[in-house]
């Protein structure tokens, strides 16, 4: 077997494959560039190499970029992480394990100065816990009372969220990006006894008082604690260290290229681990980093200004590109639109057959428009996050005449542990191989068919089973939970994942299941459907309910046994005179159906990713179509092949409210 992605360095072993690696690194993976003992020789290597080169841009009013050189953001930030310290504002915490961990809480939208804190934070060995903009109070709250953070930053727009919501924890100093002039924050502030102080004061006061010599981070230093979404409960804190992101700069260097005059369009969170690891990579290269605005509607406008030749995004981004770009084709009419479509069909048919994505007459006639509203000098794309549609991906290709390297990771293994290859790699829609800095095996499921035994159809080697990774790149645990740590990591220091993957022929994975009753939707939400049907099957309307996304789609669709007495008495009052196998039918009543559990969905505060958009009505009970366990428990493999094809439906039908 011609293996391009990964060569198998062990044997197999009865209930698991091989152990692989990335063939360039068979005899010992790679932990990271030489001379880097921590992140912080990292950022003192660029500050060397880079110092008068443009680093962070900050979009201004009259539409163009504002730059800070690599010297000038690394001073700020050495003046900003003086004052932290000088002040005492991060006072040492000891609590949990022998962790000494001095934390700032990071509450913000990406921005200049949310990197310029991070880089404080690498260079005097100070722990970073990124807060996701979009999250809930409870989720805040329980991040608060865990790590006992003492001092938060954040724009003065979460500043008021936090005002509004009561709710502190332990913080005794907020700095704030902005000054907070607002009388009610100032009172609750001053009641709280929380001290306040503005980002650029800081900095100004750091540059008169720098500290030369503050504790250096070693490779085992904690440099950001990451929660998750925590949809199975309370958010997890995954300990990310200084040597889990050093060995993932090393990607930067053997899978993909990148140099000093990259310009990166910044989309992503930094609370996300992807993009704060391709922001370290960019960093390490020289690169430059402008942020996107802070509004979806007008990022067109950033393309335009910034004119990026790289950008991280995930598939409901992409999404929204592919649905604008047919949406303008369609409008088009007569020889235009022959034109555009005999292009698209030549391209996809060459990128089939030649994996090429450039035609030197078609790019000219019809694809130069489409490149110009990227800004032109796109060279490539990397998405990860959750599987994208190849539909989309291969479109996309040829359109934007762009690679795009496709990643699987998870926070727990810093985010990119396999990558497809730029223009080697034929077909969209696997996650390509391991990173250099990470070795996996696939352990069989009995329980739901999987073995990495498998042979395919003609009878080929098709190795299935749940995915484990090892390597440098793999957390040393969850903040204060020794449980799910050892849930995680076995005694091997294998990461168990819970993702149930196909091993190709060529030595690449393609996800095609999840071991574990949690999945992703498109724009990357996980979604525990179990939680959700507990509280669905309280609506009165509801008999038994099975939830269903599907990863390339965006929203959730469910399987429904409704009680027919209800669905009666709905339909004497709507006046609606049929029997119950067409009442199942009728899109109205489906709707009504929505439009309560829609009600329910937000009784119990669910996010509106987590609301159902479409609905089949069952009318026999999943114990009559043995879907159910002795416990009454859904058997969740059998229920979605049976039914595979309604679902498939659904998602062409679309969302019905």
């Amino acid at each position: 077997m011609d293996l391009n992605y990964s060569v198998p360095i062990t044997s197999s072993k009865n209930w698991e494959s091989s152990i692989y690696r990335n063939p360039i690194c068979e005899n010992s993976l790679i932990a990271g560039p030489p001379n880097a003992n921590s992140l912080r020789d990292v950022i003192l290597q660029s500050e060397k190499k880079f110092n008068n080169k443009n680093y962070l841009g900050t979009k201004q009013a009259d539409g163009h970029y504002h730059w800070q050189t690599y010297q000038e953001v690394i001073d700020s930030a050495r003046a900003f992480g003086s004052a932290l310290i000088c002040q005492n504002l991060i006072p040492s915490l000891h609590e949990y394990k022998n962790y000494n961990l001095k934390i700032l809480g990071v509450y913000s939208k990406n921005r200049a100065e949310y990197i310029i804190a991070d880089i404080a934070g690498i260079l005097f060995d100070i722990t970073s816990v990124p807060i996701y903009d979009t999250l809930g109070s409870d989720a805040i709250d329980y991040i608060l009372d865990q790590t006992k953070m003492s001092t938060l930053l954040c724009t003065k727009e979460n500043v008021q969220k936090l005002v509004k919501n009561g709710k502190y924890g332990q913080i005794k100093t907020i700095i704030c990006f902005e000054e907070i002039t607002e009388e009610n924050i100032l009172r609750e502030f001053q009641q709280r006894k929380i001290s306040h102080y503005s980002f650029q004061d800081l900095v100004d006061f750091g540059k008169q008082h720098l500290q030369e010599n503050a504790p250096s981070p070693t490779e085992n230093s904690i440099y950001v604690i990451s929660y998750t979404s925590g949809t199975t409960g309370n958010p997890k804190g995954a300990m990310m260290t200084h040597r889990n992101f050093l060995s993932l700069i090393s990607v930067s260097t053997y899978a993909i290229t990148i140099d000093p005059e990259d310009i990166y369009l910044s989309i992503l969170p930094m609370a996300h681990v992807f993009e704060r690891l391709v922001i370290i990579g960019l960093t390490f290269n020289g690169s430059s980093i402008g942020f996107f605005n802070g509004d979806p509607s007008k990022i067109k406008e950033d393309f335009i200004s910034l004119r990026p030749t790289l950008m991280a995004t995930v598939p409901r981004l992409l999404n929204r590109f592919y649905e604008n770009i047919q949406t303008n084709i369609a409008g088009l009419t007569g020889c235009k639109k022959w034109l555009v479509n005999k292009a698209v069909a030549t391209k996809l048919e060459n990128l089939k057959r030649n994996n090429t994505i450039t035609h030197c007459c078609y790019d000219k006639l019809v694809f130069k428009k489409m490149r110009a509203a990227f800004g032109g000098r796109l060279r490539l794309l990397l998405v990860g996050s959750a599987p994208t549609s190849v539909e989309v991906l291969n479109f996309l290709k040829i359109a934007l005449c762009v690679p795009i390297i496709e990643g699987y990771g998870q926070t727990e293994s810093t985010g990119a542990s396999f990558s497809t290859k730029s223009l080697d790699h034929i077909g969209s829609g696997t996650a390509g191989g391991p990173t250099v800095n990470t070795e996996f095996k696939l352990v069989d499921i009995p329980e739901m068919n999987y073995s990495s035994k498998d042979m395919d159809e003609n009878c080929v080697p098709a190795p299935r089973g749940e995915m484990c990774i090892r390597g440098p790149g793999v957390f040393p645990g969850y903040y204060k939970d020794e449980e799910k740590t050892k849930e995680a990591i076995d005694e091997d220091g294998w990461l168990h994942t819970g993702d149930v993957v196909l091993l190709k022929r060529n030595g690449s994975i393609k996800i095609i299941d999840r071991k574990k009753n949690i999945f992703k939707l498109s724009q990357g939400e996980y979604i525990a459907p179990e939680k959700l049907e507990m509280a669905f099957a309280k609506c009165p309307c509801v008999s038994e309910i099975f939830v269903w996304g599907d990863s390339l789609q965006s929203f959730l669709v469910a399987i429904v046994v409704p009680n027919m007495e209800y669905l009666n008495n709905i339909a004497n009052e709507k006046k609606i005179k049929m029997d119950n196998e067409d009442l199942l039918r009728n899109k109205n009543i489906k709707i009504i159906i929505l439009e309560e559990l829609k009600e329910c969905g937000k009784k119990n505060k669910f996010s509106s990713f987590e609301l159902i958009k479409n609905v089949f009505l069952e009318k026999n009970s999943f114990a009559n179509k043995d879907l159910l366990t002795t416990t009454f428990k859904m058997k969740r493999n059998e229920a979605r092949k049976l039914y595979e094809q309604k679902i498939k439906e659904m998602y062409q039908e679309g969302v019905l409210i």
